[in-house]
Order: structure tokens, then sequence, then C-alpha cells
């Protein structure tokens, strides 16, 4: 965790104290860094690069550019692939109305129920069968048994 202390005259100001009308009120997230995009140009030219590099080099690579291998990576499955700098032609979903939104909601719940049933059938089952193995095997030894007594 990291504490820092400010000292500009904006933090020294009581809460009583109305702000200067200059100062502009803020975003919550304004001055969190925001993400970075890259363009299909400049990820085929790294990716050239990191592969292109002796071993022991590529990580001056992903250093100078702020990258980690797994974005290399990621890019280049996408060349290979053919998929680099394609747009994609998914439609962002549109909010449902409430009873959809319900209904998708217990639909996705009622295929876990199904799943985690399908699964406790499943280890049930296989006690059965256990449990049956075990039966024969208690069987066979009181067999064993009356046979050495008589």
């Amino acid at each position: 965790m990291t504490i820092t202390a400010t000292t500009d005259a904006a933090s020294q100001t009581s809460p009583s104290t109305p702000a200067p009308a200059s100062e502009a009120v803020q975003a919550p997230r304004a001055g969190r860094p925001s993400r970075r995009t890259f363009t299909a140009e400049y990820k085929r030219r790294i990716v050239a690069e990191y592969d292109q590099a002796p071993a022991g080099q590529k990580g001056r690579v992903l250093r100078r550019e702020g990258l980690y291998d797994s974005s290399v990576k990621q890019w280049r499955a996408q060349i290979e692939a053919g998929t680099l700098g394609r747009v994609s032609t998914k439609k962002p979903r549109a909010g449902l109305p409430p009873e959809q939104a319900r209904i998708a909601e217990l639909e996705k719940q009622i295929g876990k129920l199904e799943a985690d049933a399908a699964r406790k059938d499943k280890v049930i089952a296989d006690r059965d069968a256990a449990l049956e193995v075990m039966g024969k095997g208690v069987a066979f030894l009181e067999a064993l048994s009356k046979k050495n007594k008589g």
C-alpha cells in the first residue's frame, strides 16, 4: 500500500472553506492512467522486432515499450490467425428489459444447478459401484472363511 502526502494549497483548506471557483470538478478516475491502445502496424513491428531479437535481449524490447510477453504472444497469434487489425463485427449488447434480464439470469442459474446435479449423480454412481465391489469382496471373504472352517 502506498501513502502519499500532498502539500498543495487545495489540500490544506478546511472542509468548511469553499473551494475556489477556478478549480474544475474532476471525475473520480481523472488522475488514473487510461488503457493504452496500439495500432495494427505497431503490433506487427513489435512482434517482428521481438522475434528478431537475440536470446537474452527480448526483455529489453519489452521493457523499452512497457509491454509484457503475453501481449506479444497474443499479437503473434492474431497475426498467424489473420485477425490482427480486423474490426469486431459483434454488436454491443443492448440493455435487456427487466423481465428478459431476469429470465436470462434464471436460465443461467438453472444451467448451473443442472450441471451440479449431474456432477452429484456421478459421485453417487461412483460410490454405489465402490459399495458393490466391497460387498462382493465381503461375500468372497465369508465364502472363504466358511470353506476353511468346514
